[in-house]
C-alpha cells in the first residue's frame, strides 16, 4: 500500500519506549515542560509501564517548578486510574485545587471526569470533559472529547460521532489518529463501510499500536469483502505488514486471516505456520479457528485430532460443529 492511500511501510509493534533509565533520567525530564511530562507518562501506560509513570510523578514533584511539581501529581493520579483506584486519583487532584493556568485546569477537568467515568457518575463525568474541551487545550482537549464520546457511545452514536469529529480538530496527532479509529468503528458498526475505510486509513498513522493495528485489522477485512481485486491485493498487504509486527494481540490474527486466505486460494505453503502463530492468540475464538484449520490440513491424524478436540472444547457453536464433523471424517475415514 502507498503512503498516498495512508500507511507507511510498516505498522507499531508493541510499543517499546527507549530505555526507560534513560527517559528518567534527570537530564531527559529537565527537558520536559509540563505537556511533556504528560505526555510521557500516558505513553508510559499506554505501553503497560505503569510503575515507570509512577516513577516520573515522583521525579517530577521533586522540581523546583511549581508548575512541574503539579504535572507529579496528575501524573500521580494517571497511575491511580491506571491501578483502577479512582478514590485515590480525585484526592490527588483535590490537593491541586483549582488553577486559574489553563494547562493545569484543563487537565483536572480531563482526569477528574475519567475518574467519574470510572465511578458511573455520569452527569459528573460529562460536566468534567466538556469544561476541558472549552478550554481547547490541544492534546488534553481533544482526549476529553474522546472521553465524551465514549460517554455517549453506548445511547446517542450521533452525538459520539460529533465528539469524535471535534477530537480530531486537537492538533495532536496521536489524539487525531485515536479519535479517528473510534469514527471508523462507529461508522463501521453502522453499515457505513466506504466512510469507515477512510477513517481507518487516517487512523494507521498512530504511534500507539492498539490503535494503529486496529485500524489496520479492520481495513484489511473490509478491504476484502470488498470484492475488487485491487483491494483484496492491498487486504493482503496490510495483513502481511500486521503479522511482521509480532505484535501478541494482532499478529496471530493477521496470521490466521492470510493462512485462510492461503487454503481458499489452494496453497498451503507456510499455512501450517501461520495456523500455529495463530493458536497463540488471546482471543479464544481466533485461537479455536487456527486449532479447526490446523485440524483439516495437518497430514499427522494423532495431531490433527488433537487440534480440533482443542476446538472442540474452546471454540464457538459454529466451530464446535466444524471440528465434531472433521474428527468423525477423520476417524471414518482410517
Amino acid at each position: 500500500m502507498s503512503s498516498a492511500q495512508g500507511g507507511g511501510g510498516g505498522l507499531p509493534g508493541p510499543l517499546r519506549l527507549p530505555d526507560p533509565d534513560d527517559l528518567l533520567s534527570d537530564e531527559s525530564i529537565d527537558q520536559l515542560d509540563f505537556a511533556g511530562l504528560l505526555a510521557l507518562a500516558r505513553a508510559f501506560i499506554e505501553a503497560d509501564g505503569v510503575q515507570h509513570a509512577a516513577t516520573l510523578a515522583v521525579r517530577a514533584t521533586t522540581s523546583d517548578s511549581t508548575k512541574r511539581r503539579t504535572a507529579g501529581v496528575l501524573i500521580t493520579a494517571l497511575v491511580q486510574l491506571a491501578r483502577k483506584k479512582p478514590k485515590d486519583a480525585l484526592k490527588s487532584l483535590k490537593s491541586v485545587g483549582e488553577s486559574a493556568d489553563p494547562d493545569i485546569a484543563a487537565e483536572v477537568f480531563l482526569i477528574r471526569g475519567i475518574a467519574m467515568h470510572t465511578r458511573r457518575k455520569w452527569a459528573d463525568a460529562e460536566a468534567n470533559y466538556r469544561m476541558a474541551m472549552m478550554l481547547r487545550n490541544g492534546a488534553t482537549s481533544g482526549l476529553a472529547a474522546i472521553q465524551l464520546g465514549f460517554l455517549h457511545g453506548a445511547g446517542d452514536e450521533e452525538e459520539a460521532a460529533q465528539n469524535f469529529v471535534a477530537a480530531t480538530t486537537c492538533g495532536d496527532p496521536a489524539v487525531i489518529a485515536s479519535a479517528q479509529l473510534e469514527l471508523a468503528l462507529l461508522l463501521d458498526r453502522n453499515g457505513r463501510h466506504d466512510a469507515a475505510i477512510d477513517r481507518y486509513r487516517a487512523a494507521l498513522s498512530s504511534p500507539y499500536s492498539n490503535v494503529a493495528l486496529h485500524a489496520a485489522f479492520n481495513l484489511a477485512g473490509l478491504l476484502r469483502d470488498n470484492g475488487d481485486a485491487q483491494a483484496a491485493e492491498e487486504s493482503r498487504d496490510l495483513l502481511e505488514r500486521i503479522h511482521a509486527t509480532g505484535h501478541p494481540a494482532y499478529a496471530p490474527k493477521a496470521a490466521v486471516e492470510l493462512a485462510a486466505g492461503h487454503l481458499e486460494a489452494g496453497r498451503t505453503e507456510g499455512v501450517v505456520e501461520l495456523l500455529t502463530m495463530g493458536t497463540t492468540s488471546t482471543d479464544p475464538a481466533v485461537s479455536a479457528l487456527a486449532h479447526l484449520h490446523l485440524g483439516a490440513c495437518l497430514v499427522d491424524p494423532a495431531q490433527a485430532d488433537q487440534h480440533l478436540a482443542i476446538a472442540g472444547k474452546t471454540g464457538s457453536r459454529e466451530i464446535k460443529r466444524a471440528a465434531s464433523r472433521a474428527r468423525k471424517l477423520r476417524h471414518a475415514g482410517r
